[in-house]
């Protein structure tokens, strides 16, 4: 069986010999493949399913930095950072209410998340009526055909889920584009693209050939799972809950199919989430496995040099957590202490003397993420080829949106508050040492977090347990987009004196969603219309 991580790349082709004939010239080119040969060559579909999974990894600026600039960025969570006010000043507009459809982050997303969505659609076009073969040559056993389209229909589904959380409804993109298409392209309604990932998930998570996670071998760890689509299922329904309050009992009924798996627990050791080894962890719902290859310059993450501190470390300085952020943890909560870095931070270096982080020469809020950081014994070579893993579903997350769901729906007050409470205890019972620091500034006290009631005001304490278990994990946005409350959230955050304004410009009636690019606007011929007040 094959493990599915984005540190597996599909293999090259080599040029082989060739002897001088009139018919040369009358041959494919050794080493060019057209889509009828590629769909015969040994192992074809895995291939195929290899670039679907590489849509989470294959555009940088468009993917992997543009999720931080708007899951963490443009929140009150984090400040946008860099050398200076003038380094990517478009990812600023964003946190301060003021983006325009000509922002450099918003055109780099969509095109990053229609790019994967292409590559699904053709693979979901050219798999079903090719005459696979393995890598063996031997006939692709029907089974494993079909559970690479449902890995595939999961992951379409998941980049729409993306974009309409974004930009609300989008044009609904099923078939490979001709050039005339593009100037018919009309956007869907946020309703009709749910109803497309709700089909499209229910569909992935029914298929008898979607592995359970219960079953998924070692060797294919990073691959999607039912659990996995029931997940996301759960997210999307308590996302689009907020104009149908109905949809809380779905959310409900899909986190607790995840749950009833027992696939699943929540981690003792909260750090260890996010070191080396973090995805074979059994609170990996799924993730995305970057690693390091010296013979791959391409191999691994631009994230951490992208969010780490500047200086010494060889970092850009950017999402900085705030002092607002900070200031949500209890006294005693060590995942402060795996969420953010100070100045004066200390870390072991591979010649044996430490690397002490100085935040001194660039402006800052005093605080770094501690979740993107690497000491050097795990940077990987050259720039930015970190080995590192991107949890986009968590346990704790499953867990939370249970709750949440519970909450929202009218369930169990009492069982509703021992969920989050599971969450709250692995917290408390986490070590208050940063195992790889050779020293840290901040220091944790030995207090145990007090468990949430029944009585307690229980949407107000999940909300605040997804902030600090899932800071700087680029979930902050979208909650405040469905709890109805980004607006407002915003302008109140701008009132406060570290938030320099931040979140002023939030207008109720056009800053719930973002501006569709007016490049993709232009592209459609007008046919793509924009969205209110942009």
């Amino acid at each position: 069986m094959k493990k599915l991580s984005i540190i597996m790349l599909a293999s090259c082709l080599v040029l082989g010999g060739t002897s001088c004939s009139e018919e040369f010239l009358d041959r494919t080119p050794p080493g060019n493949l057209t889509d009828e040969t590629f769909y015969k060559s040994p192992d074809a579909g895995f291939k195929s399913l290899v670039t679907c999974y590489r849509g989470f990894v294959s555009n940088f600026w468009g993917y992997e930095a543009a999720r931080a600039e708007l899951g963490n960025m443009a929140t009150d969570d984090a400040d946008k950072g860099g050398s200076d006010a003038g380094d990517r000043p478009f990812v600023t507009d964003l946190g301060f209410g003021r983006a325009l459809s000509s922002n450099e982050t918003l055109a780099g997303y969509w095109t990053a998340r229609y790019s994967a969505i292409g590559n699904c659609n053709v693979a979901l076009e050219r798999l079903p009526e090719a005459s696979l073969i393995d890598a063996s040559g031997a006939p692709l056993d029907p089974v494993q055909k079909s559970r690479y389209l449902a890995e595939i229909r999961f992951l379409r589904a998941f980049f729409y889920f993306e974009l309409a959380e974004v930009f609300g409804g989008v044009p609904l993109v099923t078939k490979t584009l001709t050039v005339d298409d593009r100037t018919k392209l009309n956007r869907a309604s946020a309703k009709e693209v749910f109803q497309f990932i709700e089909a499209e998930l229910t569909a992935a998570a029914n298929d008898p050939a979607m592995l359970s996670a219960a079953k998924l071998q070692a060797s294919e760890v990073g691959r999607a799972t039912k659990e996995a689509a029931w997940a996301l299922l759960a997210r999307a329904y308590l996302f689009f809950a907020k104009d149908d309050p109905a949809l809380f009992a779905k959310a409900r009924d899909a986190a607790k199919k995840v749950i009833d798996s027992g696939a699943f627990a929540l981690h003792p050791q909260y750090q260890e989430i996010f070191l080396e080894n973090g995805y074979k962890t059994k609170e990996a719902v799924f993730s995305i496995i970057m690693g390091d290859d010296p013979a791959i310059p391409i191999y691994g993450s631009t994230i951490n040099v992208y969010c780490s501190p500047r200086g010494a470390t060889g970092g850009w300085g950017f999402d900085l957590p705030t002092q607002d952020l900070v200031n949500e943890f209890e006294e005693g909560d060590p995942r402060l202490l795996y969420t953010i870095l100070q100045s004066g931070d200390q870390f072991p270096k591979v010649n044996g003397t430490k690397e002490v982080l100085d935040f001194s020469t660039y402006p800052n809020t005093g605080y770094h993420s501690r979740k993107v950081y690497l000491p050097e014994s795990r940077r990987g070579q050259g720039w930015g080829n970190d080995a590192w893993t991107y949890h986009p579903i968590r346990y704790a997350d499953v867990l939370l949106m249970y709750a949440e769901a519970l909450i929202e729906s009218g369930g169990d007050k009492g069982e509703a508050a021992g969920y989050i409470n599971q969450v709250r205890k692995r917290a408390s019972a986490s070590s208050r040492k940063d195992i790889e620091a050779a020293s840290r500034v901040l220091k944790v006290a030995e207090k145990q977090l007090p468990d949430v009631k029944a009585g307690d005001d229980l949407r107000k304490a999940v909300r605040h347990e997804r902030r600090v278990e899932l800071a700087m994990e680029y979930r902050r946005l979208y909650d405040l987009m469905r709890w109805n409350t980004l607006v407002p959230t915003m302008k109140a955050y701008a009132a406060k004196p570290f938030s320099n304004g931040k979140g002023g410009n939030f207008t109720a009636g056009k800053n719930e969603v973002f501006p569709i690019p007016q490049v993709e606007i232009d592209r459609s011929g007008g046919s793509i219309v924009q969205n209110p007040n942009y």
